[in-house]
């Protein structure tokens, strides 16, 4: 049996606290502090609960979450707003993705 690393027991961690917490019929985000993520018509994304910015430019933005790096891509995106918890990116948005382990993870497009 593989060994898990830090990362993959956090996730799990906080992915069975999100789970326990929708079994209640409290919403997932409530105490976890997990990402929320907003894609709208692929011209903006609001990303609550991020831990912090990794890499801001035209072309990609990287964000730290509870669940790891999240990667966005597009062109002409900027950080429209900003506050310790919350972003709000316009611009064409082509894709959003987590990062783990150096590799992207759960892409949507």
């Amino acid at each position: 049996m593989a060994k898990r690393n830090d990362d993959e027991r956090t996730i799990s961690r906080r992915t069975g606290q999100a789970e326990r917490l929708v079994r209640l019929g409290l919403p997932a985000d409530t105490d976890c502090r997990l990402p929320v993520i907003t894609v709208s018509c692929g011209r903006y994304v609001k990303v609550e609960h991020h831990s912090g910015i990794i890499l801001l430019s035209g072309n990609v933005i990287r964000l730290y979450t509870a669940l790891g790096p999240l990667r966005i891509e597009g062109c002409g995106l900027i950080a429209s707003g900003m506050d310790e918890e919350e972003m709000l990116i316009d611009g064409r948005v082509k894709s959003v993705a987590f990062e783990q382990f150096g590799r992207k993870q759960g892409k949507i497009e």
